[in-house]
């Protein structure tokens, strides 16, 4: 009988279609790590309370409270906190980053009376990043 060759396992790093299952490495997408304490101090950049802040991830407020005390992201809240991160600090560039919270909270009627926290809770951030656009080249909308 013929001798049966034996393949040695290795472990799997990624799961079907590539992508990696891992929840503790909390990195951006530049792949550089998130800080542990990262949601608090984003909150507080914007100068949002836990409900307003918790609404635009979204997570409850208690999961919130957890990201808060140093407990890692998910991958999926982990990029939420990023792509927040980078709006905010383009909207820093044309806004006042002490304004930044009311800014956000303040009906806006380039964006048809909602609020912009509204516009970015409907996964319409685009728009905001188009009056950013404009507002860095000074073109009118």
């Amino acid at each position: 009988m013929p001798a049966i060759a034996h393949r040695k396992k290795t472990p799997k790093a990624k799961q079907a279609g590539g992508k990696s299952k891992s929840k503790s490495k909390m990195a951006n997408p530049r792949g550089t790590p998130l800080k542990s304490q990262f949601a608090l101090e984003l909150r507080h950049r914007l100068n949002l309370n836990q409900s307003a802040f918790a609404r635009l991830l979204p997570v409850s407020v208690r999961t919130l409270a957890t990201l808060e005390s140093g407990a890692p992201p998910t991958d999926v809240v982990a990029r939420r906190l990023t792509e927040i991160d980078r709006l905010t600090t383009a909207l820093a560039e044309v806004i006042k980053k002490e304004s930044l919270g009311r800014w956000l909270q303040t009906p806006n009627e380039a964006f048809d009376g909602l609020k912009p926290i509204e516009v970015i809770d409907r996964g319409e951030s685009d728009r905001i990043w188009s009056m950013i656009y404009f507002l860095r080249s000074g073109v009118a909308s």
